[in-house]
């Protein structure tokens, strides 16, 4: 799958981009240069994504008609053209400028060994963005008449709502023609946008920066402010789709496009694409950027012919623009349609707080430096804010020397993008909230950081020093990359192993009804979306699905005991995290798979029915029938009438064992039964097992770096990358012990230069987590055994720990 994702996956949407582009290039007279051929090919794919997914009977025409229009590409070439499309040495820089930003956002995923993405746990909407991609190419922006599972409600809410959805439907269908699941192929594609962004301020700084290593540094770098990085690594694939887009027609419009195509309508067929492609990715949240660059592109032709007396020209210039607006407007009809029915939406300004941000990012952050690994929290948590503001205050500088050399030299190109990205931040900062405006923060970024560095080379004139500009692109270039180090480090990944277990498990079930997942994981309502699964992230419990005296409110690890009987009768299929402390399912329900991470449970139609069922186990402690819940079971009986008896479970047998307070490493945060680790550091807990045997260890927590768990000095094994929400256990070995009691290690290495192994900023513990140690022994699952009503008060007064009785009929 790492090849797949990393190697097929890409060269699919490689083959798929330069075709769309050649093609785009022949339909437009050859008024494209080859620079852009990628970022405009990716133009056409959005474009073609959102027009076949508008409808959901053309929905899967996606993936062939992409791969029909790309082959039309190649053809209409001819071996002549892509000959002269080799690599050359005129490609390297233009390539450094893409790959730059491309290795920026795929290393944390590459450097692991395995396929993922990041931003896991860090924002649930980046599950929602796959649960779209996944609709939008299966069914179009067809709503569920009666959405009854987590994936369809989330479609209801968001397609519903007029949600865009253009970058989904490119990684969707593009993913379905390599064959490669979307939650695989999302990483490589968020890196491909950036590879796309890259290529397009190397064009767009043409005029710039003369020398051809510093454009493609400047160009690459730009590519990644440390805020638009942070949120592509996080789930920003719109945000960073937007600022491609915006930068990508500012170069087609200002820079590649030659003068012979400004009156011609199929000359401006470049810019359309580009356009409706920002159009599809953004909605009109796009327009504040496009508008700007519009008026700019319809007066400057404008201007230029009537200054040189051609006034028939500048007419016919006009008359070019008003069909392109036109042809504009009825290509983004799906756009217009989502537009009108998100407006309600944005009306009530978005989330009522600032939903996971801890504090509003504030405008400056556009200008690239931002000193910290979670823009979440406010720099004076990370303690960065005197040298995050020096180096915005250098790097501003740098942008606006950068903007009025462009103005002097007529660089319309970069005055124009420059002009746009700040009215609309200022646009946007005036009338929208916190998230609109972290969202315009983002898309703004690069343009700030690519006049920084349009400054920077214009430092080497006049009497300063001619080695000024390299010093201050170098300047420029730490305060960036020094900021995504940080965010690297930081980054959440997501689990491979257990999700690839997930995805396993929905592609081997075979499920005739409704699917129950209750533990917290906002991928399991995409991974099981066949399946109809309803999980707690979407669909959380209604208090009238729990029983009397459950804990109420979200919880990130349910057990099924405390749930209603006749709402888990609505289920035909259990997908449990395992977790050594809960309650084994219903006597109705028999296991059918089990793996390092999932258990699931299938319900026997030719079992007995439940009619009542009194839970006794506590975190994995099961206990022994109080006289008054005997009696409870006995009127339940009497109740059920003939034909009724009493199944019961034996307790779990599993040891619990939180490291002591008194012990725990000074460095290390205590918040209930968890630590939250800051820095390396060792904890010790003891336990006693009863019998001899093979048992099976488990550790609750989140980690990020290695943690290792040893028992009586034997290595049992060690967990990285393992992120998980609160209360929910991750599997680490078995290990043989004999009767007694033992000791074990829990050790957290030190820091290294992998990705995801910083501590926390906050005190989420969402890579620091380390919860307590659960021994289980190495068995079967716990069977259920019978008694009919003349023995049922025996086995209830028995005086043995029973996981729990039920009444059955």
């Amino acid at each position: 799958m790492f090849l797949l994702s990393w190697l097929l996956y890409l060269l699919v949407l490689a083959g798929l981009c330069l075709g769309c582009g050649l093609l785009l290039r022949r339909l437009a007279g050859d008024a494209l240069p080859s620079a852009l051929l990628l970022p405009a090919g990716l133009a056409v794919v959005v474009v073609v994504a959102v027009l076949l997914t508008f409808l959901a009977v053309t929905a899967p025409l996606t993936a062939p008609a992409l791969v029909f229009l790309a082959l039309a590409g190649f053809a209409l070439t001819g071996r002549r053209g892509l000959a002269a499309l080799r690599p050359g040495r005129s490609w390297r820089w233009p390539a450094l400028a893409a790959a730059l930003p491309f290795a920026a956002l795929a290393a944390p995923v590459l450097l692991t060994g395995q396929p993922g993405f990041t931003g896991y746990a860090r924002i649930v909407d980046l599950a929602f963005q796959m649960d779209i991609a996944a609709h939008l190419v299966a069914d179009g922006r067809s709503v569920p008449a009666a959405p009854d599972s987590s994936f369809t409600r989330i479609i209801d809410r968001t397609l519903g709502g007029g949600y865009p959805g253009g970058v989904q439907a490119a990684v969707g269908s593009t993913a379905g023609v390599a064959g490669v699941d979307i939650i695989w192929a999302w990483q490589p594609f968020i890196a491909w946008l950036g590879a796309m962004l890259g290529l397009s301020l190397h064009a767009l700084l043409a005029r710039a920066i003369a020398r051809a290593p510093g454009r493609a540094v400047a160009a690459g770098v730009a590519a990644q402010p440390t805020i638009l990085y942070s949120y592509a690594l996080a789930s920003g694939i719109k945000e960073l789709g937007a600022a491609l887009f915006f930068v990508l027609v500012a170069a087609l419009l200002l820079t590649a496009w030659p003068a012979r195509a400004v009156g011609s309508v199929r000359g401006g067929l470049p810019v359309l694409v580009a356009a409706t492609a920002g159009l599809g990715t953004f909605t009109l949240g796009f327009l504040p950027w496009l508008v700007v660059l519009l008026l700019v592109g319809i007066g400057g032709p404008a201007l230029v012919h009537r200054r040189r007396g051609r006034p028939t020209e500048a007419v016919g210039a006009g008359r070019t623009w008003l069909v392109l607006a036109a042809i504009a407007v009825l290509v983004s009809v799906p756009v217009i349609v989502g537009a009108v029915e998100v407006a309600p939406l944005l009306a009530v300004g978005g989330p009522a707080d600032l939903g996971n941000l801890a504090a509003p990012v504030p405008a400056w952050a556009a200008l690239g430096p931002w000193l910290t690994q979670d823009y979440r929290y406010p720099l004076d948590v990370a303690g960065t804010e005197l040298p995050t503001a020096l180096l915005a205050v250098l790097v501003g500088l740098l942008a606006a020397a950068g903007l009025a050399r462009a103005v002097l030299r007529r660089n319309l190109a970069l005055v124009a993008a420059g002009t746009a990205a700040a009215v609309a931040l200022v646009v946007v900062l005036w009338g929208g909230n916190t998230w609109v405006e972290l969202k315009a923060i983002v898309v703004s970024a690069p343009i700030a950081v690519a006049l920084a560095f349009a400054g920077a080379a214009g430092l080497g004139r006049g009497r300063l020093h001619r080695g000024a500009p390299t010093v201050a692109g170098a300047l420029v270039v730490v305060a960036v990359l020094g900021g995504n180090a940080l965010v690297y480090r930081g980054t959440t990944l997501a689990p491979y192993d257990r999700l690839a277990e997930l995805a396993e498990i929905a592609e081997r079930l075979d499920s005739a009804g409704r699917t129950l997942h209750p533990a917290f994981e906002e991928y399991a309502g995409y991974l099981l979306r066949e399946e109809g699964a309803v999980t707690p992230v979407e669909a959380p419990f209604d208090v009238k699905n729990l029983r009397p005296g459950a804990p109420k409110g979200q919880l990130f690890s349910r057990d099924l005991d405390d749930l209603r009987l006749d709402y888990l009768a609505g289920f035909d299929l259990l997908v449990l995290r395992r977790d050594p402390t809960h309650s084994r399912p219903p006597s109705g329900f028999r296991l059918v798979q089990r793996t390092d991470h999932y258990a699931v449970w299938r319900r026997d139609p030719g079992a007995a029915q439940e009619l009542f069922h009194l839970p006794l186990t506590t975190q994995g402690e099961g206990s022994t029938p109080t006289r008054a819940q005997c009696e409870q079971v006995r009127g339940a009986l009497q109740a059920a009438g003939p034909g009724a008896s009493l199944a019961y479970a034996p307790a779990p047998q599993v040891a619990v064992s939180p490291i002591p307070e008194e012990i725990t490493p000074a460095r290390w945060k205590v918040t209930g039964q968890d630590r939250l680790a800051r820095g390396p550091g060792r904890g010790e807990v003891g336990f006693f097992v009863p019998h001899d045997g093979t048992y099976r260890v488990w550790l609750r927590g989140s980690v990020g770096r290695e943690v290792r768990v040893l028992v009586a000095g034997r290595p049992v094994g060690d967990v990285r990358w393992r992120l998980s929400y609160p209360d929910q256990y991750e599997p680490v070995g078995t290990v043989r012990l004999v009767r007694g009691t033992h000791s074990a290690q829990v050790v957290r290495a030190g820091g290294s230069l992998l990705p995801g192994t910083a501590d926390d900023l906050g005190l989420e513990g969402t890579t620091t987590r380390i919860g307590p140690l659960a021994i289980q022994p190495v068995d079967g699952p716990r069977p259920v055994s019978y008694a009919p009503p003349s023995r049922a008060m025996d086995v209830c007064r028995g005086g043995q720990p029973l996981d729990w009785l039920e009444v059955v009929r």
